[in-house]
């Protein structure tokens, strides 16, 4: 599912062989492209991600590489949608996931004007400009709907437990796992893990989703009147219940409070959503676990575990929701 490859190295030679297999040699440019740099990019967790500077238009790309084996076509399909419906992320410059340019699989992608919101420290007014805009984009992704659920491209289930359960117990029995959690722990995991499906039952309409928002996938630009919304990175993107996004954006203490005043004002949350968000939560602390094990992670699952085991309540005003990180 996931090949953690964040320190591979990209030789000029190899990133102008990319650039010239996208670029092409016109009838002026016999030469091929002369690259000029290349420099790492921080945030990414599974792929290493450079930036390519290079002798012509548009100068800049972007790229992800992973070892063959690792495939990037379906980003490369989920990113292609999402432009498709007008939503602010990379557009596709080229694809290869059987290593026939250079010896790793890649995607080259535009690059975003700014930074990501993880590496500046906004003031206030500026954070919330950019959570709102943020908000924006999200309520006009989340209007794309369909009548299954499911990834895109695939026809997909009517059901979206029939979708997120075989995911979920995927998850669960990663070895690493078993070998990170105490065996009280696991015995909460698991009888949360028997409770999810009665817990989803209410299921929203099958929804395109980001799937991965988190400050370093949000990359913001500097502008005369402050700071604005670039777009978005690193997809994961589904047709899903939309709560998993609302969830998700909660989740490791993330308030996003300005995303969420605007974005309910024109979605407002469904009734009993708290009970619901904490099994997308133990979804993603579970592959934090499996893939990091970080004793925080650890802790947090151990903590919704419990509660989704334990719930005697639902429903809580937002106000009231704890999460993790943004």
């Amino acid at each position: 599912m996931y090949n953690l490859q964040t320190d591979l190295q990209l030789t000029t030679a190899h990133a102008e062989a990319i650039l010239t297999a996208w670029l092409g040699r016109s009838a002026r440019d016999t030469e091929p492209v002369s690259c000029t740099a290349i420099e790492p990019l921080s945030g990414g967790m599974i792929n290493t991600v450079l930036r390519l500077r290079f002798d012509r238009e548009p100068y800049t790309a972007v790229i992800k590489l992973n070892q063959p084996g690792t495939p990037f076509a379906s980003e490369a399909r989920i990113l292609r949608r999402l432009h498709e419906t007008g939503f602010p992320c990379p557009a596709v410059y080229l694809v290869d996931d059987r290593a026939k340019i250079v010896p790793y699989t890649f995607l080259l992608l535009e690059t975003l004007p700014g930074t990501s919101l993880h590496e500046v420290q906004l003031a206030p007014p500026d954070r919330d400009r950019v959570e709102r805009e943020l908000a924006g984009a999200l309520v006009a992704l989340h209007g794309q709907t369909r009548t299954t659920f499911g990834p895109i491209g695939e026809t997909g289930s009517m059901s979206w437990v029939d979708v997120l359960m075989p995911d979920l117990h995927a998850i669960r029995a990663r070895p690493e796992i078993d070998t990170r959690l105490s065996d009280a722990v696991l015995a909460d995991v698991d009888r949360a893990i028997e409770l999810a499906p009665g817990i989803l039952q209410d299921q929203g309409p099958p929804t395109l989703i980001h799937g991965d928002i988190w400050a370093a996938n949000v990359i913001v630009h500097e502008a005369d009147d402050g700071w604005h919304l670039s777009g978005l990175v690193d997809p994961s993107s589904q047709y899903a219940d939309v709560e998993m996004e609302l969830a998700y954006l909660r989740s490791f203490n993330g308030r996003w409070d300005g995303l969420f005043e605007a974005y309910t004002t024109h979605r407002p949350l469904r009734p009993g959503y708290l009970q619901r968000w904490r099994v997308y939560w133990l979804r993603t602390y579970l592959i934090h676990v499996w893939l990091f094990g970080d004793q925080h992670y650890r802790d947090v699952t151990a903590d919704v575990a419990s509660q989704i085991v334990s719930a005697s309540t639902d429903g809580l005003p937002l106000t009231d929701l704890k999460g993790k990180g943004d």
